[in-house]
């Protein structure tokens, strides 16, 4: 009602101003013309006009103006179709899906540590640089050690061959058992020697555990390293590939999620099942494809949260720890929906709704209910058919049952991730 009340009054507005305009110009005219017919005497009366004649003839003359008026409110003011631009809603397979902000995080972390004494004489590798498995990247000074190795290499041979000897006088009974028996002992010792020798000898060259990211070097070549229990710290390096994005799941998405699963089904757990996509500040859509491999068992107290970790491949080292990364899990079986520009959609105390086109080329209000959400476009889940012919542009200046000039446009699919 209210809406026929406004279009009402843009249709009578320019009939209220023509009026007006007359009105004026009447007044004008006919006060101009009182001045002078009071002052003149008209042959045929023989007297000069009263005011009553004065004011009859105005109110005659006035109504004459109201009919003149009225004859021209009869006629239809006609406005031209309004331009719109339409679609009919774009039909395309969706799953349901959850955003979250995770965190880039290293697969594996190791600190390089120097075990034996010594100064540092090589860095074999540049800060940040990608090292392979088995790759040299420090050497500490190694004369004492590989002199080392070769006494206990000699006190070794000396032994074995003691031991030999024994063990032949011993078939002549030119022995005893207790001296035989000293020898071996002497022969173990000095074979466990020699194999510590070496082992000390291998700590002097530090190579990568595995491929990795070489973190900076944290002493300079000529330092002088003194072991102690844990060890001094030379780098550090990651392994980057696969790594890992930690996100976290907030107690109302999980229990959203938690509701949309079948509660007759057997309950399983989605670990190393759930398909998980990441995706950088800088790049579009989710292109990094990973799986979930880890969810903590119990909701933090703290947080309100519940900690989740996607394990990707990470073959061209795109993600690097410390990245922010935007997370995308799906969920659900897929669907065939109804999907319309978000731009297309709007909302008043009544709810959400669009403008469509009928058979005549009116506009008509028609209510919708939304599902999920995307960068672009949005589910309808109840209101549109594949067939409505919706106003997605050029909907600000319609009314319900305004005649429209349609364009129809075809809508982009929507990328499937």
């Amino acid at each position: 009602m209210k809406e026929l009340l406004i279009k009402a009054k843009l249709l009578l507005m320019p009939v209220w101003e023509h009026i007006l305009t007359l009105w004026n110009s009447a007044s004008a005219r006919w006060n101009a013309l009182l001045e002078k017919l009071s002052t003149v005497e008209i042959p045929i009366l023989k007297k000069k006009l009263s005011p009553r004649t004065i004011g009859v003839s105005i109110l005659v003359l006035i109504a004459l103006i109201a009919i003149v008026c009225l004859k021209s409110c009869g006629k239809e003011i006609k406005q031209p179709p309004t331009p719109v631009t339409i679609a009919v809603p774009l039909s395309q397979e969706i799953r349901s899906f959850a955003t979250f902000d995770g965190l880039v995080d290293p697969f594996l972390t190791v600190n390089l540590d120097a075990r034996v004494k010594g100064y540092l004489t090589k860095i074999g590798f540049a800060d940040g640089a990608m090292v392979k498995k088995g790759d040299l990247l420090f050497v500490i000074e190694q004369d004492q050690y590989i002199q080392e190795v070769k006494l206990k290499q000699a006190i070794y041979t000396e032994a074995k061959s003691e031991y030999g000897r024994q063990k032949s006088l011993l078939k002549e009974n030119a022995t005893s058992q207790a001296a035989v028996d000293r020898a071996l002992s002497q022969f173990q010792q000095a074979e466990a020697n020699l194999t510590l020798a070496k082992i000390n000898l291998g700590y002097t060259e530090i190579r990568a555990p595995f491929d990795g990211l070489m973190g900076r070097h944290l002493l300079d070549v000529g330092a002088y390293l003194d072991s102690t229990t844990k060890g001094v710290q030379l780098s550090t390096i990651q392994q980057i590939s696969p790594i890992y994005v930690y996100f976290n799941i907030n107690e109302r998405d999980f229990l959203k999620f938690e509701k949309g699963q079948d509660q007759n089904a057997e309950r399983k757990s989605e670990v190393n099942k759930l398909p998980i996509f990441v995706g950088l500040q800088d790049e579009v859509g989710y292109p990094h494809e990973g799986v979930l491999d880890y969810a903590a068992n119990l909701i933090s107290t703290d947080t309100g949260s519940l900690q989740l970790r996607a394990i990707l491949k990470n073959e061209k080292y795109q993600l690097i720890p410390g990245l922010y990364a935007r997370v995308m899990a799906q969920y659900g079986e897929p669907r065939q929906a109804l999907l319309l520009p978000k731009t297309a959609v709007m909302t008043d105390q009544v709810g959400d709704y669009v403008f469509v086109l009928d058979d005549a080329m009116r506009t008509q209000r028609q209510d919708i209910s939304l599902g999920q959400r995307f960068d672009k476009y949005v589910e309808i889940s109840k209101g549109l058919t594949a067939s409505s012919k919706v106003v997605i542009n050029g909907f600000i200046n319609l009314s319900i049952n305004q005649v429209a000039k349609p364009t129809e446009v075809t809508l982009e699919a929507m990328p499937a991730r």
